[in-house]
Order: structure tokens, then C-alpha cells, then sequence
């Protein structure tokens, strides 16, 4: 089982007594960093707790606030060790190890804030020979192909010295989550995903929560979304929901990166068991030719399913936008605005298309939206344009999504049309559907679209098709918790 280790940086010694209180019970280790306080200083510590304390008075060689001499700042740890801390944290540069009680821990570590080091088995050694329990070697990542490389040797690590290795930064942050299952000896978290003491770092409700990393017993089967960004994708939370709704040992991570490539080279020969991607922006096209197989409509995908020793790729966009529209009319030789040439435009265009309807597609980029039109065989007009009388509209462009709802991508003078669909799906019902609506016009919400391509993801990668109604109370809750409202929870 994974357990985290929560470091808590306060300016005042009250403040920091608090904290100490409120979370020494909800984690396994709390790293106290001295050197945040604005005196030096000893916090006290309780009598009873589930958390062992660290103590941490970083120095500014090492992205430390410690402001005093360096006899004086290990003197501090000295005291920390004497005075109910069970474990200090020593840098590597450390010439001589102050004074600790036998029953001290310690934590060897080094902060690489520049760049990946490019000897890691080198650096490990280094810190082996220094002494202590636990070796720390935290570094920036600055591409995908330095996450690769960190994992990859993370995989090869002996089990004989106890370790923590992560990348810092963004783009490093999947080295945390799946730390967790390649041996690092503790998972930091932070207090609040929004206040991170550490770039990359994510939060205790999410990691107890959500991701449930000090939960597992044994290595979950992996699934995740790949594109930048993903840090504010709601698929974790519905993915992960719906496997524990269906008491599946399937994890479901968010993986920021910056190249699609090398994670694919890294995902087909990794002992993990990774098992299913969601794809967004940038790389819907990129997975279409990095799959083994594909099964899509157009040039993109936004699902991958492992098949056996390689990768199937597929579209649940493409179903998932036509399901609701077909259900309500047919489209053959109907007139349709496209309002967007985005991504998922060309999702959007190829479906109406392939159903008979005749498309407009209207952007402000006259070059963009001429290629994209041209590729489809279709019209184009701009903003400028409009009013364009035709017998629905698809709004591809994010123009009145939470939380600049009441903005909208046309003007009700406009809204000439008998159908309405927009694709976004917070908030459900868009300032340009409600306008529709007020005018006459059928109205489709992209919560129709979201929730149809989670359920058929979720559906090719486990075989087991989701209850959408439950689906949509559960993203229903979601948003209003988002917005700060109160909602009913629903049942797992």
C-alpha cells in the first residue's frame, strides 16, 4: 500500500500548529518545512498521531527559504530530531551530519531545478553512499522524453535502498501518480491542488479520493488522458467513478505531455499495466497514425484500447455527436452551420456530411476555415457573414462555457434555424441555447455528446455499458461542487 507524505509550509508557528492538528491523522507522513517559518523555530508536536513527522529546513541552493548560516540551520534540525521528529531530511551537499538521536530517519535527497540530470544511476549512487534510509532525487521535466527516460529507469530500480523519485513541473507530474506504483517509498501531496508548495504537485482529497493511491493493495490496471492540458479534464473524476461503480481495480490518470510518441514507445514495453487512453488536443491526429490499428470515420481519434502487444484507436466523438441529432431528425439534404474549425470540427463536419446534410462552416479566419472547408468538400463563410438562414447549427467554438457564461457565439438576430446543438456542456443549458429556445428552435446540450463518448470509451475498454442517466447525475454534481453550489451525491 502507497502512503503520502503531506508537507505543510506556514509562515507562523500558530499556523502551522493548526495544520499540524487538523491533518496528523490523515496521512502517513507530515514533512514540516522549518524553513517557511519567518523565525526559527520548533513547532509542537502531538502525543498521538498516525503521521510521523519530517523534519525539512531547506536551504536557497536547493529551493529552500532559510535564511540563516548553515551551522545554525542543521543545529535546528538537531533540535527538530531531539523534540518528537522521527525522520530529517539531508541534502546531498551536506558536509557533516549534525548531531541525531539513533532512532532518527533520514532522508538523503538533491533538487535538480534546471534540468533532468543525465546520470540518474550515478546521481543514486552518490546519494546511497551518503548514509540515510530513503534516497529523494526530485528534477524538472521538461519534455515528455525526459518523463520517459525517468520512468523507464524508475522501472529498473533495485528494491534493496528505500526511494522517492519524481519529476517536478507539469509535465513531470505523471512520475507522482505512478511513483506510487513503482516503488517510491512515499507519495507527496499537497494540501489543495490549487496551492502547491511543489510545480506538479496535486492534492490530498485528490490522491485519498479520486485516484485512491493509498488505497491499492496492488498495482490497478492503468487508463488515463493524454493531451496538454488536461489539469482541468473532468474525465478523471468520471472514469475513475464509474470504475469503482462497477468495483473495477482500474485507475484513471490525467498525463500532460508534450510529444504523443515517445509515451506510446514507453506505454507498449512498460511493466505497468496501462490498458486505455482517452486523447484530447493536441493529439487526436498524431494517435491515429501511432496506433496499430484504427477504426474512425476521419483522420483523428480520441480513444486507444491496448490489443494484446499493441494499440487500436478509435472514435467515440464521432457516434456520440450524431446519436442525439439523428434521434431527433435526418439530416439528408439538410443545411448546417458549423460554427468553429477547431479539432472536434472536423468530427463534426465528416458526420453531418456523411448523413446527407449540406454544410456551412463559419469561422473568423478566412485561411482556417477555407482549408477546412476545402478538406470536406464543403462551404465556408465568416462571422461577418451571419446571418445565414439554414435548418440547424452546431456551435463547435467554446464561446459561452463556464464561467463566462453569458457570452454567445451569435447574436439572437441570428438564430434562424430550427435546431440548435451546442457542444458544450457547462453550463448545460448555454446563453445561444436559451435563445434558440425562446425563438422556437429545438435545442441539444453537448452534456448529450460527453456523456455518449465517456459511455463508449468506458464500454470498449471494459465491455460493460454504463447507465447514462446515472452518468449524467454524476457530472451534474461535479459542476455544481465546481461552481461551489450544493448538490445531492449520488450513490456508487
Amino acid at each position: 500500500m502507497n502512503k503520502l507524505c503531506l508537507p505543510l509550509a506556514e509562515s507562523t508557528l500558530p499556523s502551522l500548529e493548526r495544520k499540524i492538528g487538523q491533518y496528523r491523522d490523515q496521512v502517513d507522513y507530515i514533512e514540516v518545512r522549518l524553513d517557511y517559518l519567518s523565525s526559527p523555530s520548533l513547532p509542537s508536536l502531538p502525543t498521538e498521531s498516525r503521521a510521523e513527522f519530517l523534519a525539512t529546513c531547506r536551504p536557497p541552493r536547493e529551493g529552500g527559504r532559510f535564511e540563516g548560516t548553515e551551522r545554525d540551520r542543521l543545529q535546528l534540525l538537531s533540535a527538530a530530531a531531539h523534540n518528537g521528529f522521527a525522520w530529517v531530511d539531508l541534502e546531498h551537499d551536506v558536509d557533516q551530519d549534525p548531531d541525531l538521536p539513533s532512532s532518527t530517519r533520514v532522508v538523503r535527497s538533491v533538487h535538480c531545478f534546471d534540468r533532468l540530470p543525465d546520470d540518474l544511476p550515478g546521481l543514486f549512487e552518490k546519494l546511497e553512499s551518503r548514509g540515510g534510509d530513503v534516497v529523494k532525487i526530485a528534477a524538472t521535466v521538461s519534455s515528455t522524453r525526459e518523463l520517459v527516460k525517468l520512468l523507464s529507469w524508475m522501472e529498473s530500480l533495485p528494491d534493496k535502498k528505500p526511494y522517492t523519485v519524481l519529476g517536478m513541473g507539469g509535465l513531470g507530474q505523471p512520475s507522482r501518480f505512478l511513483g506510487a506504483f513503482l516503488g517510491n517509498f512515499w507519495t507527496f501531496v499537497c494540501e489543495d491542488a490549487e496551492q502547491t508548495v511543489a510545480p506538479g504537485q496535486f492534492g490530498l482529497e485528490q490522491a485519498t479520493n479520486l485516484y485512491r493511491l493509498d488505497s491499492w493493495e496492488s498495482t490497478p490496471v492503468i487508463y488515463g488522458i493524454l493531451g496538454n492540458p488536461v489539469a482541468h479534464s473532468r474525465s478523471p473524476q468520471l472514469h475513475n467513478r464509474l470504475f469503482q461503480h462497477h468495483r473495477l481495480d482500474n485507475l484513471y490518470l490525467p498525463f500532460q505531455l508534450d510529444e504523443l510518441e515517445p509515451w506510446i514507445e514507453y506505454v507498449r514495453s512498460s511493466r505497468l499495466r496501462f490498458a486505455g487512453f482517452s486523447v484530447t488536443l493536441p493529439f487526436k491526429t498524431d494517435a491515429a497514425e501511432l496506433a496499430d490499428s484504427a477504426d474512425s470515420p476521419v483522420a483523428s481519434i480520441n480513444t486507444l484500447c491496448r490489443s494484446g502487444s499493441g494499440w487500436k484507436g478509435l472514435n467515440t466523438d464521432y457516434p456520440a455527436f450524431l446519436a442525439p441529432l439523428t434521434s431527433q431528425l435526418s439530416l439528408q439534404q439538410k443545411r448546417a452551420l458549423v460554427l468553429g474549425n477547431g479539432g472536434v470540427a472536423h468530427t463534426v463536419v465528416a458526420g453531418l456530411k456523411n448523413e446527407g446534410a449540406r454544410v456551412v462552416v463559419v469561422g473568423r479566419n478566412q485561411e482556417r476555415v477555407r482549408h477546412l472547408a476545402s478538406h470536406y468538400g464543403c462551404s465556408h463563410a465568416l462571422f461577418s457573414d451571419l446571418p445565414l438562414a439554414a435548418d440547424l447549427c452546431v456551435n463547435t467554438t467554446p464561446v459561452g462555457q463556464y464561467p463566462l457564461t453569458e457570452a454567445s457565439p451569435l447574436s439572437q438576430d441570428q438564430l434562424r434555424f430550427d435546431l440548435v446543438y451546442d457542444l458544450i456542456y457547462h453550463p448545460e443549458q448555454t446563453q445561444l441555447l436559451q435563445m434558440a429556445a425562446q425563438k422556437g428552435a429545438q435545442t441539444i446540450s453537448g452534456m448529450e455528446m460527453f456523456i455518449e463518448q465517456g459511455a463508449l470509451q468506458f464500454l470498449a475498454w471494459t465491455g460493460l455499458d454504463p447507465n447514462r442517466a446515472w452518468m449524467r447525475d454524476l457530472l451534474n454534481q461535479m459542476l455544481a461542487e465546481e461552481e461551489g453550489s450544493p448538490s445531492e451525491s449520488i450513490a456508487s
